[in-house]
């Protein structure tokens, strides 16, 4: 059985669906007036995804937004813009998360997590094509099946009692959460039924479900 590449060959769904739409409220600039621990009064005029962005910021670095405007007020020039600035801070902070995020949810990652595994794994993709597998999966077909590992392998075909599409749902609707189903592998006219525990794959390149069987 040959595993599908971790790489580009395979297409990456970095956007799925259309582009966001832009609402005439999120576009229209929101005025507050900010207070800094030093008594000091700003009136500043953001879009709501900016104070958005500057709240989940001071949250993350437990801050209030206020004393973040501070800090940033504090590195702005003599004939600096603040409101440009908040902007450019917002930004650059939502990048730097989101690139530490892909850092770590690639295929690759996906790949060492499926072969990290003691029990028999695979990473199922939407199109319900396996794309990982590990040794204890290959020892499974191997011993089920009674035959060489490489005669096992082909012409293998693998279905779960739920639809794919129905467990990617389930799971996207209740984050943090695995559920079982039967699933079925046939070679070569042998048949072999069980019970598998699907997981969402943490990767932003491809949909994937993460599949650890737990009963043959």
């Amino acid at each position: 059985m040959k595993q599908a590449p971790p790489d580009d060959t395979m297409p990456v769904e970095l956007v799925e669906g259309p582009l966001p739409s832009v609402g005439a409220d999120e576009a229209e600039p929101r005025f507050r007036v900010v207070v800094g621990t030093n008594g000091e009064r700003r009136g500043i005029r953001l879009e709501r995804i900016y104070w958005d962005g500057l709240s989940r910021m001071a949250a993350a670095g437990k801050m209030t937004t206020a004393e973040l405007v501070q800090h940033t007020a504090s590195q702005l020039r003599e004939t600096g813009n603040l409101a440009s600035l908040l902007r450019v801070v917002s930004l650059k902070w939502a990048l730097k998360r989101l690139t530490a995020l892909e850092d770590v949810s690639t295929l690759a990652n996906i790949n060492a997590l499926v072969q990290a595994s003691p029990s028999p794994t695979i990473a199922l993709t939407r199109e319900k094509k396996i794309q990982f597998f590990n040794e204890p999966f290959l020892a499974m077909l191997r011993n089920r099946m009674q035959q060489p590992t490489t005669s096992a392998a082909k012409g293998l075909s693998l279905s779960i009692d739920l639809h794919v599409e129905d467990a990617l749902k389930a799971l996207e609707e209740n984050k943090g959460k695995a559920i079982s189903t039967g699933f079925s592998i046939s070679v070569n006219q042998q048949t072999i039924r069980g019970q598998i525990r699907l997981a969402l794959a943490p990767t932003h390149e491809r949909s994937m479900l993460l599949g650890f069987v737990s009963k043959t």
